[in-house]
């Protein structure tokens, strides 16, 4: 007699049981050989809403931590509009490149100032690949977190060739050896009539290089919102929202045992990226503007209104690209030069 064989119905789980969590993409094996251990995370459960959801299945799911309204309000109104905005949060899918780096900044002309306090702080500088602005943590009480917001630049070519500018914001990188930085990529190339552009999300923990983002969505003129915590020296949570489009991710990342941050310094930046083991000429970005700029440890907050602005500088100490403080929230970035 013939024996009837049946297959397996896929889709539905059975009553009682829990369908399965989804899994990350692969980490490209160039990354986890450095050491690095990164979990990603997708969707959230269905009817879970994280603006009434409790301080628990919010750390269980990887969400930044809902500010107290009455204690923190302002950091309360940017939490519900950042996290509220964001309709559909999906799994990130990396992909590392190895030939780009961020990295600290490249030193050039400082000044430090003795604060009232026992705590230095650093003067307006300037630096080869670094402009924008940042903040510097008080004595003992180290930067745990920093975020910021900002409008995807549109890549011009102000010549024929390639040109690069990241926008990000990030954790350490000014007196420090680490940093860990995440934002925007914008990338044009242009040979005669033919133009290329790319324009993409990444993170960093240097020195591991750059590592992109593959599948969330961005273009020029959105809005972009990224959350860094550290809970550790050595781990962190990432969050990206694309505020335009309500389309999210969040990672959490583990650095191998010889990259650790200090939590000296926060900050939000428009760099020029090293290429090939060369600083890159920087693409025509306009200007970028940084909103909702904030950092702080358990027991500190901070904003601009202490902030050390950057110039960037290029052949003959020109100027490539050169800060403005708007507010105490607001840094605008503006484009001068490519190299």
């Amino acid at each position: 007699m013939a024996i009837k064989r049946t297959r397996k119905r896929q889709g539905t789980p059975r009553p009682g049981r829990r369908p399965h969590a989804p899994q990350a993409a692969p980490l490209p094996r160039t990354l986890t050989s450095k050491g690095f251990k990164v979990r990603g995370f997708g969707a959230l459960p269905a009817g879970f809403d994280p603006l009434s959801a409790s301080p628990r299945k919010l750390a269980a799911l990887r969400l930044p931590r809902r500010p107290d309204a009455r204690t923190e309000p302002r950091l309360a109104q940017l939490w519900e509009r950042a996290i509220g905005r964001t309709r559909l949060w999906i799994m990130p899918e990396f992909e590392h490149r190895e030939n780009i780096s961020h990295g600290p900044l490249r030193t050039g002309r400082a000044t430090r100032l003795q604060a009232k306090t026992a705590a230095s702080r650093v003067a307006n500088a300037t630096s080869s690949n670094w402009s924008g602005a940042a903040t510097f943590a008080p004595v003992n009480k180290p930067y745990r977190f920093v975020g910021g917001q900002w409008t995807v630049p549109s890549p011009n070519a102000p010549s024929d060739g390639t040109f690069y500018a990241s926008e990000w914001v990030g954790i350490d990188g000014w007196n420090s050896a680490d940093v860990l930085q995440a934002g925007t990529e914008t990338q044009i190339t242009k040979v005669w009539f033919f133009t290329s552009t790319q324009v993409y999300t990444w993170w960093e923990w240097f020195p591991a290089g750059e590592v992109k983002i593959s599948n969330l969505p961005v273009a020029p003129g959105d809005v972009m919102y990224c959350l860094i915590c550290a809970d550790s020296a050595t781990h962190a949570t990432v969050s990206f929202s694309n505020q335009s489009t309500g389309v999210g991710t969040r990672f959490e990342i583990t650095a191998p045992s010889r990259t650790a941050l200090t939590g000296n310094v926060a900050e939000w930046i428009v760099e020029r990226p090293t290429v090939n083991n060369a600083v890159a000429n920087l693409t025509d970005y306009a200007a970028c503007y940084f909103d909702e700029c904030i950092a702080g440890g358990s027991l500190n907050f901070d904003n601009l209104a202490a902030a050390s602005l950057i110039t960037m500088t290029g052949s003959g100490n020109a100027h490539l690209s050169e800060p403005v403080k708007e507010n105490d929230s607001v840094v605008k970035v503006n484009w001068r030069k490519a190299s």
